[in-house]
Order: structure tokens, then C-alpha cells, then sequence
């Protein structure tokens, strides 16, 4: 690694860990603070019906992609799938299925890698967990149980994924938000569980309604209610909406930064992206031909830079939430050390600036000036903020509500992703992501277009419930069950904590230590800010701030949803750091944030299209040859050469896997090959085929206005990606289990083929594995429990000391 990046990277950290530290009671404000559910309702409903398109889109390929009639049989999956979650199951050929003893079980819960379909897997089975899939789906989108079918969801689609991931393209996003949505309390509003609450409080007369008292806002206890009357709308966490907003940023500047190649740099990338039918719904030859080249390239270098600058949209909505909190200002030597901080963060940038070389892929790439040059200018912003100190908050105020305000940023989007998906069919996961678009500001706007569209409805006769026709603000922040407690842990115990994981993280990386000092050191810091916390929230029970937004959470909770936000951002910017060769320890620092990001599976891993689009047309074609020599083309193909109709309605799944068999992970050919000689079998009353052949048909992209068909046909090339004889391919051949299951008659064991990777024993691999990682969620769960009992303590101290008020008064 050159040491200008060295230092570059050391100081970036050091600088980031004393601003978190400096301005940590703004940073509090925003992301631990109450606010109105009603956004975060409405993505809840929008991400839902996306979710349920993208299983109705996958449901149709459920046996070959998670079943042991599919892609991969039921002796394969441990190795394949299962990793470190399976090391200590038997794959039922050298060792029995299942696990082997208590540790093999302790290692499979504690992996995080979880799926029930690594145990049973036959296409019912695979039909049931889709349907209970589909049903939790739709219970989160209805909000009915909306955290029990949040945490559903989550898992048995994780569990889909953990099985099969073939068709894998843009179900990160699902994967993502899901885990998101699971902490948050998305059915607040517009569901099912708010429509009992609310129902139950009315017939109690504990409700506050829009034409009552606090206008559906909420009461005080008062003589006519002594208990208060409860908000129809009670505020939740800003945190989970707030990590979505950071997520969504993440995926957009990733995959923007990656697309350095040269056709984004000419600007043809859409040109190829649409000559490519791949995903387009429409012919647009002729369309690309009349308008020429230009328009297109405007398109492509806007969409680039739009997705790269994506995180501006986080710097404007923090700065108008940091506007609306009442935060005050820093002065004296903590304005001094943010200066300090901010000029560590502009040396950082001009170091890594200078040094071009060092912040591409691979030489050549025509990226390095653009990277460089966005450096520099981060550089002489964060310059430009050390030397104003406290009056670049007025600066910031003023570009939030300018160049920065989302509705410039969103509206680009919003136009982005309806026009790309008008042009290609690319499935469920373009409108899931513009769901997002409502936790990063539009989320205002788009609750008062549904009060208004309501509003009309009910003037039209429809019955319309009075709270969604009538302006109905959110729950009353003044209402005294809301928290202002005056406890906040101290920057020095902040910056304590944050020096500490980066010394912890510097030993496991460069130290060779590995994942252990980083675990370490991480519980150490929370236990360290846990003890502290304690100490101060006990001695200043009692004592009240003013707030404009309560917290969401009392003290423990604070700090267990600080902590939380810490851990999963800094395992995000980790998992992203670049494949840089100036960054040979990227594998030993992903490995540090690996278990976390397994565990959540939010790893980003976009590249759409990047760093440059295919150029050329593929098809998929596969060839059986019977037993008699005769040869079959087989018809449910990946990419047949009688390619769909346009216009191309429906995603059909099926091309993103001819794609990754193609090209993405022509690793999967192999075993593409082998199901052809095992379904052959299955509907051939189990007489196995010869061999199956696979094959790539390309053929230079066709230029504007040409005839797609006659293009290909004239230029096409034949490329073998598989050959494989069905008699002695391993794993092509069927198992007893599926044999019986058809009814077919058993075979001999000695006919059945295998290649395996890892070790054939539980002791060999036992020898591999760290003894000690069970003992980390362990010991997390134990920091857990101490935040829950100092919660507890706490809930009791102030259901006390409102008892006796409320005695005092009487």
C-alpha cells in the first residue's frame, strides 16, 4: 500500500472519530429522535408490493433454483451454499446428513447463514416456504403483525437466497431494507395493527380524535381524562429511516463509482445497454438510429454522476434536521477541535488526490483524473468548512435548501428509474428502490398527496375514516410519557470508544490478529460507554431537556440504537472499500465485518452495467444427447434462439440466469449441465442421457436501424462452455431420495459421481475453524441484556415518579 494513501486512510479515520465525538448532541438529535410514522408507512406498503411482484417473478423457477430437483442436489449444498453455517453437517454421502454434534449446531446459529431449506428441500417443501414467504409479504404490506411479518419476511427470504442465489440481481435491495424494516416500527401508520389499536382505545374513550380534544394528536391526563388520550399517529425511531436513506446512498455512489470504463466515458453505454435484448421491452434500433447518439449520451453521463454524487441528498437532509433540532453551536476549543477535525478531513482528500495512480482497479482505466479531481474538490470543501468553523452551518442551511434539497435529487431519480423501466424489464427491484425515496424526503409530500387524493373521495361520497380526510398531525411532542431526559454520554467516552475499534481494527489487519481484536475491542467499547451511560443516566434521573423532538428511546435505548448505527455503517464503508492493488489488505478487512454483514446480508455488490456494458448479443444454447445418440435441444432454455416477443411485458427470470451462466458466474455452467442430465432423467422415467452440451451463441452487438436477427445470424459465434457424459459428471445424476420420490426404480450407489472440495471429516474441518467464534454473539447478547436491565430500571423509576405526580395533583 503507498504510504500517501496510508495516511490518507488513518487520517480520514481519526478525523471522522473526533467530529462523531464533537458533534455528537446534533447527531443525537437527528437520528435518536421520535418522528411522524407516516412515511415510513407508505415505503412499508410500496416496498411490500414490490416484494410481492419480485416472488411472483421467482416462483415459477422455485424447483431449480432451491430445490434438490434443481440447480444444486441436496449432497452439494453443504459445500456450496451452506459454508461456514453447514461445517458441521454431513452431506449425507460421506457422513450422515445433518449435523454431527453440539458444536456443529452451535456453529450453525451462531453463523447467521440461516435457511430451513438447507435441511428439506424437495419441491413441496419449496412451495410451502414460498407460500409462507408470500404470506408474510403480504401481512407487512397490510401491516398485520408488522414486526412478526417483518422478521418473517426477512428470514425466509434471506432463507431463499441462502439456497439458491442464480438468478441473484437486485434482490440485494429486498435483502437490504427488509433486515431495515425488521428494527423499525413500520406499522405505526396505514395498517392493520394501528386500525385495532385505534379501535380499541376509541370504544375505551382513550383516544384523541381529529374533531376532539388534541385533534388526534394526542392529550394530556386531564380531569375529563385522567390517563390522557393516545395519538392516532405515535411517533417511532428516526434511525432505521435513517439508515435506509444512508444504504440507498451507499448503493448508488458504489455502483456509480464503479462504471469507469470507456463507454461511459464516451458516453455509448446506453446505446449498447438498448441494442441488447436482453432486458429491453421494445425494438429501439430504429428509435436509436433516428435520434442519434447524443441524447443518450447526456442521459449516461447524468445518470453517472447523479448516482456518484447520490450522498449530497444525506448532507442536505442532515443539515436541515441539524436546523430544525435547536442544536447549539459549537464554541471555544470544541469549535476549535472540529476545525481541526475538518482540516484533517481536507488533508486526507488532497493526499489521496495526489496520488491518481493509487485509486484505480487496474492500470489504464480512464477514471483516475475524475476520481482525483472529485478529491480535490472535497478537499477544498471540507477547507472551506474548517475555516469558516460555526458559520458554515449557515452555508450548509442554505444549500439544503437549494442545489441540495431532495426534490432536485429525487425528481432526477424518479424520472431516472420510471424511464429505465420503460425501456428494460428488469424486474421488482427498481421501484423497491424508489420506495426508498420516501425516507429521503419525499416522505412529507407524498402523506399530504394522499391526504388531499383522500380528501376528494370522501367529498365524493366515499367513506373515507375521519383521521385520513382531515389534517391530522402526528403525536403532540410535548405529551409528558414522551422522552427529554437530560442523560448524554460524554465525548471523551465517544472518542474513547471510537479510538478504541480503530486500534482494534489496525490490529487485526495489520497485526494478523484477525477478526478476534476487532470483535474485542468493539465489545470492550460497548461495555466501556455501557458502564458510563449507567452512571450518568442514574445521576441525572429527573433532569429534563427541551427538546423539539423527544427521543425515541430512554437512555439504554439510546445507546443501543447509537451502537447499533455505529456497527452496521461501519461495516458498510468496510465491505466497500475498493479493489484497489494500492489496498492489498481489503480481504483481511472485509473478513473483520463479514460475520455482520452474512448476518444481516446487507452486502452491496452492485455494478450494473460497469465498469463497462457487454458489447455483444449472447444466447444460451444446450444440446441432449439420448442414449441412442439422438440429439435434443432442450426447451425451457435460459436464453433460447427463438428469443422472447416484444413487447417484452414480464421479467422473466430466466434471462438473468442465461446471463450468469454466460458470463457473471459462468461457474454455475457446470452445474446448469449436470440438472439437464438429471431432469433428462427424472422425465425419461430415469434413463440418463449421454451428455449435454452448453453452448454461447454471440455475436457483435447490430448497429442502429439494422435488423437484429439477420445481424446475429450473420455473425454469430459458437463458444463451448460445458460438455459434459451424464454417466460420469459428478453430481449429474439423481439421488435415491428424488429416485423414490417419482417412483422410479433404485440404482445402484457405485453409478453415483461426486467431486468435493472441502475436507471429508468433521475433524478435518473442525481443525479449521475458529473455536472461538460462537463465543462473540455471546458475549454481544450478554452486553444486550445489561442495556435491558438498565432500560428496565429505568421504565420503573419513571412509571414511579409519574405515579407520584399523578398523587401529588390528586
Amino acid at each position: 500500500m503507498s504510504p500517501g494513501l496510508a495516511v490518507a486512510l488513518a487520517l480520514t479515520a481519526a478525523s471522522l472519530v473526533g467530529l462523531v465525538a464533537l458533534y455528537r448532541e446534533g447527531l443525537r438529535r437527528v437520528l435518536l429522535r421520535a418522528v411522524d410514522p407516516r412515511p415510513l408507512a407508505l415505503l412499508r406498503i410500496a416496498f411490500g408490493c414490490c416484494l410481492l411482484v419480485n416472488l411472483l417473478e421467482v416462483a415459477p423457477l422455485a424447483s431449480y433454483l432451491f430445490s434438490d430437483e434443481g440447480l444444486l442436489p441436496r449432497a452439494a449444498v453443504p459445500e456450496r451454499m451452506g459454508r461456514g453455517a453447514l461445517i458441521g453437517f454431513g452431506d449425507g454421502v460421506r457422513e450422515p446428513a445433518g449435523p454431527l454434534d453440539a458444536t456443529a449446531v452451535l456453529d450453525f446459529v451462531s453463523s447467521g447463514r440461516w435457511s430451513p431449506l438447507y435441511f428439506a428441500d424437495s419441491p413441496g417443501v419449496v412451495g410451502v416456504h414460498l407460500g409462507l414467504l408470500f404470506a408474510a409479504a403480504l401481512a407487512l404490506t397490510l401491516g398485520f403483525r408488522t414486526r412478526l411479518s417483518a422478521i418473517a419476511s426477512w428470514l425466509l427470504y434471506a432463507g431463499l437466497l441462502r439456497r439458491g442465489e442464480a438468478h441473484w440481481g437486485g434482490e440485494q435491495v429486498f435483502c437490504a431494507f427488509l433486515f431495515l424494516l425488521m428494527w423499525s416500527r413500520c406499522g405505526a401508520a396505514y395498517s392493520v395493527d394501528n386500525w385495532r389499536r385505534c379501535r380499541a382505545l376509541r370504544r375505551h374513550g382513550l383516544l384523541s380524535m381529529p374533531s376532539g380534544p388534541g385533534a388526534g394528536a394526542g392529550a394530556a391526563p386531564s380531569a375529563a381524562a385522567p390517563h390522557g388520550l393516545a395519538a392516532i399517529y405515535r411517533r417511532i425511531p428516526a434511525w432505521p429511516q435513517a439508515l435506509m436513506a444512508g444504504q440507498l446512498a451507499l448503493c448508488y455512489a458504489a455502483n456509480g463509482w464503479v462504471k469507469a470504463g470507456t463507454s461511459w466515458q464516451t458516453g455509448d453505454v446506453l446505446q449498447f445497454v438498448l441494442l441488447r435484448d436482453t432486458y429491453v421491452r421494445w425494438d429501439m434500433s430504429a428509435a436509436i438510429a433516428a435520434m442519434g447518439p447524443w441524447p443518450l449520451r447526456l442521459a449516461g453521463w447524468g445518470v453517472m454522476w447523479w448516482e456518484r454524487l447520490f450522498p449530497l441528498v444525506l448532507v442536505g437532509l442532515a443539515a436541515r434536521a441539524l436546523a430544525r433540532s435547536g442544536t447549539p453551536a459549537l464554541r471555544g476549543p470544541a469549535a476549535a477541535a472540529a476545525r481541526l477535525c475538518w482540516g484533517g478531513l481536507a488533508a486526507a482528500a488532497a493526499i489521496a488526490a495526489a496520488v491518481p495512480e493509487d485509486l484505480v482497479e487496474k492500470p489504464g482505466i480512464p477514471g483516475t483524473a475524475e476520481r482525483a479531481a472529485t478529491l480535490a474538490v472535497l478537499a477544498a470543501v471540507c477547507a472551506a468548512v474548517a475555516i469558516a468553523g460555526p458559520r458554515a452551518g449557515a452555508a450548509a442551511r442554505r444549500l439544503a435548501a437549494g442545489p441540495l434539497a431532495p426534490k432536485w435529487w429525487l425528481g432526477f431519480g424518479l424520472l431516472f428509474h420510471l424511464g429505465n423501466h420503460a425501456l428494460l424489464a428488469v424486474g421488482a427491484f427498481a421501484p423497491a428502490t424508489m420506495s426508498v425515496y420516501l425516507v429521503c424526503g419525499a416522505g412529507p409530500w407524498a402523506v399530504a398527496t394522499l391526504q388531499r387524493a383522500l380528501r376528494g373521495l370522501a367529498r365524493r361520497g366515499v367513506p373515507v375514516p375521519e383521521n385520513l380526510r382531515e389534517e391530522t398531525a402526528c403525536e403532540d411532542p410535548s405529551l409528558p410519557h414522551l422522552h427529554r431526559d437530560a442523560a448524554a454520554l460524554p465525548g471523551w467516552a465517544i472518542a474513547g470508544a471510537g479510538g478504541l475499534v480503530l486500534a482494534g481494527g489496525a490490529i487485526a489487519v495489520i497485526g494478523g490478529v484477525g477478526p478476534r481484536a476487532w470483535h474485542a475491542a468493539w465489545l470492550a467499547a460497548g461495555t466501556g460507554l455501557t458502564i458510563v451511560g449507567w452512571r450518568i443516566a442514574r445521576r441525572d434521573r429527573g433532569a429534563v431537556i427541551e427538546l423539539r423532538e423527544p427521543w425515541a428511546h430512554g437512555p439504554a435505548g439510546r445507546l443501543a440504537a447509537g451502537g447499533l448505527v455505529a456497527y452496521h455503517v461501519a461495516a458498510l464503508l468496510v465491505w466497500q472499500l475498493p479493489a484497489w492493488p494500492s489496498v492489498p489488505w481489503r480481504a483481511q478487512a472485509r473478513a473483520l465485518v463479514g460475520p455482520w454483514i452474512e448476518l444481516s446480508f446487507t452486502s452491496q455488490v452492485w455494478a450494473m452495467f460497469a465498469p463497462n456494458p457487454p458489447r455483444e448479443q449472447n444466447l444460451l444454447r444446450a444440446t441432449v444427447v439420448d442414449a441412442a445418440g439422438k440429439r435434443h435441444r432442450f426447451g425451457a432454455e435460459p436464453q433460447r434462439e427463438d428469443d422472447a416477443p416484444r413487447p417484452y411485458w414480464w421479467h422473466d427470470r430466466w434471462r438473468k440466469i442465461g446471463d450468469n451462466v454466460l458470463g457473471q458466474r459462468e461457474r454455475l455452467a457446470p452445474w446448469h449441465a449436470r440438472y439437464l442430465c438429471r431432469r433428462w432423467a427424472l422425465e425419461h422415467g430415469g434413463e440418463p442421457p449421454r451428455e449435454v452440451l452448453l453452448e454461447n451463441l454471440r455475436a457483435p452487438l447490430p448497429p442502429p436501424g439494422s435488423d437484429p436477427r439477420e445481424h446475429f445470424a450473420a455473425r454469430q459465434q459458437v463458444r463451448v462452455l460445458a460438455q459434459v457424459t451424464c454417466a460420469e459428471e459428478p453430481f449429474a445424476q439423481l439421488d435415491p431420495e428424488v429416485r423414490g420420490r417419482h417412483g422410479l426404480a433404485p440404482e445402484s450407489a457405485e453409478t453415483r459421481r461426486f467431486a468435493w472440495e472441502r475436507p471429508a471429516t468433521w475433524a478435518e474441518r473442525q481443525a479449521r475453524r475458529d473455536p472461538l467464534a460462537p463465543l462473540w454473539p455471546l458475549a454481544a447478547l450478554g452486553l444486550l441484556g445489561a442495556l435491558a436491565r438498565w432500560a428496565r430500571e429505568d421504565r420503573r423509576a419513571r412509571v414511579a415518579a409519574r405515579v407520584a405526580g399523578a398523587r401529588a395533583q390528586g
